[in-house]
């Protein structure tokens, strides 16, 4: 589980991070301050995937707030860019994703013992 949350995350951080760098740029060159900003937090979104892949193998507890923060940053800035709602869903999907694979970490580690 934690393996597919890795890989999943790390491909769509590359296209949030795509997409958010043309919102931010498309919102500079029109001058709509909030569209740029929105894309922006679209960036933030995209670094915070990539921070929940990296600890979603040894820590997936903190891996799943860092989901979670992210799906709450897209939501919020979902009026300016509205795929910022999509990418929010995908987010608490990983989040939940993310807490199965401590409950799957947990359940190994009480095996071992």
């Amino acid at each position: 589980m934690r393996i597919a949350v890795l890989i999943i995350a790390l491909c769509l951080m590359l296209v949030v991070g795509l997409q958010s760098c043309v919102v931010s740029m498309s919102g500079s060159l029109a001058s709509k301050e909030t569209v740029s900003a929105a894309g922006a937090v679209g960036l933030l979104v995209a670094l915070l995937f990539a921070f929940g892949a990296a600890f979603v193998m040894g820590f997936p507890k903190l891996s799943t707030g860092i989901f979670a923060f992210a799906a709450l940053l897209a939501f919020g800035f979902a009026a300016e860019f509205p795929d910022l709602k999509v990418w929010g869903f995908v987010a608490l999907g990983l989040a939940v994703l993310s807490f199965l694979g401590s409950r799957e970490l947990k359940k190994k580690a009480g095996e071992k013992n």
